[in-house]
């Protein structure tokens, strides 16, 4: 069941890939936006908790719901469920039409647009870039945004999902790598800053969640 679950997944993600502003992810960013601001005191143990209810709840509900349905729906319906989180949390699309964008930029000609869609796709100043600098940085680009949206997801759903754990494994990824990042953003955006010790655990789980040290640095 959970190979066809990624089957379908990756399938419809193909077809019709989820946008970069989103309803869905817009609510992830409510979510840990929400969890930072109420339970973000400042304290190490504060910390912790507002990451595992950021993190791990959606996980734990996400079996929840998939051990539901399996019990009292049936196996189907538990597919069904298992292949709509998958899509959400799955994204290469999200990344890879900005790879192929940026290749074929310099192989026109066009250098000048390869920058700006560097620095666009991930706001730094790729102004003084070199051709040969454009090209190792959207390879290594292209590699942490396959770990964080491909890889990373699949690796966890298939291990959690092979002791019964349904699409806890994709959510718990998804949400230990976006948290990561979301709240280092709004810190350094000054917009409702996560504290240290928050920033802290949310690194420190997320390192051993994702197995991505630079994906989370960044």
């Amino acid at each position: 069941m959970s190979f066809f679950a990624l089957l379908f997944a990756l399938l419809i993600e193909q077809v019709r890939p989820l946008g970069p502003h989103n309803a869905i992810h817009g609510s992830l960013r409510v979510w840990a936006r929400t969890v930072s601001r109420n339970f973000d005191a400042g304290k190490p143990q504060h910390g912790w908790v507002a990451w595992t209810l950021a993190v791990v709840a959606p996980a734990v509900a996400a079996m929840v719901v998939h051990e539901l349905l399996l019990r009292f729906v049936g196996w189907p319906a538990a597919m069904v469920w298992s292949v709509v989180v998958l899509y959400v949390t799955l994204g290469f699309r999200q990344f890879s039409h900005h790879f192929t964008d940026i290749r074929d930029a310099p192989e026109s000609g066009d250098e000048t647009r390869a920058r700006e869609l560097l620095a666009r796709w991930q706001r730094v100043d790729a102004s003084e870039l070199p051709r040969s600098e454009i090209v190792r940085h959207v390879i290594e680009y292209s590699v942490l945004a396959a770990h964080r949206h491909v890889f990373g997801v699949l690796a966890r759903f298939s291990v959690l999902a092979a002791f019964g754990l349904g699409p806890a494994g994709a959510v718990l990824y998804r949400m230990a790598e976006f948290v990561v990042r979301y709240w280092r953003h709004r810190s350094h955006a000054q917009l409702q800053p996560a504290s240290e010790a928050l920033q802290s655990a949310a690194g420190r789980a997320g390192l051993s969640s994702t197995g991505c040290r630079r994906a989370s640095r960044r």
